[in-house]
């Protein structure tokens, strides 16, 4: 679990420096480094959350394999703190690694409490099971920002200018030129179409 929680902490830290790439990036879009950077590092972001949320359905669907292990190896804190929590004795009775306390007396099965194995690998999947959901959900987002990476890489154009030719002013000021029109407060009818009689 520990391990675990270390990936999922390394993915934040990944995701934070993408979204600050491309925080960067729209404040410098003619840059087309930063843009780069920003794709490169939310494809990484997104192949490590899909093998992170691989990893994690695995562990939810064989928690028996592991879970026995992970009891045995732990630590006599650990193993009191679950008994607590679960209100049980040993894993999978009061022989198997107990640590004694009020309701977990060792070799006496009779006055002990129920075994940690059915609440705390209930507990364990249903914890890894919210992980895992919330892991390939959030791809969606991951693939939504890598659609916007890539779009905002097609359209740069490093040729572009944001200057605004002489003939392209000429042509917008012949069809927005007030002065052709007879604007008035009664009509704002163009005069080449008043010419022609309606149709009605």
């Amino acid at each position: 679990m520990f391990v675990l929680q270390m990936l999922i902490n390394i993915l934040g830290i990944i995701l934070i420096f993408s979204s600050l790439i491309g925080l960067l990036g729209s404040f410098y879009r003619e840059k087309k480094s930063i843009h780069f950077l920003c794709t490169a590092v939310v494809v990484i972001a997104f192949v490590y959350q899909v093998s992170i949320a691989v990893i994690v359905y695995k562990q939810a669907a064989h928690t028996t394999s592991w879970i026995s292990q992970t009891w045995a190896e732990a630590s006599s804190d650990y193993r009191l703190y679950a008994q607590t929590k679960f209100h049980c004795c040993g894993f999978t009775g009061p022989m198997d690694h107990p640590v004694s306390s009020d309701t977990c007396i060792p070799h006496q099965v009779i006055d002990s409490a129920p075994p940690c194995y059915g609440p705390m690998n209930q507990y364990i999947k249903q914890e890894l099971t919210h992980i895992y959901i919330v892991l390939f959900t959030s791809l969606v987002i991951e693939l939504l920002a890598l659609c916007n990476s890539i779009t905002q890489l097609c359209t740069m154009n490093p040729n572009r200018t944001r200057e605004v030719s002489p003939e392209y002013v000429l042509e917008e000021r012949k069809y927005t030129n007030m002065n052709e029109y007879n604007a008035s407060a009664d009509t704002l009818v163009n005069p080449v179409y008043s010419k022609y009689k309606r149709q009605f």
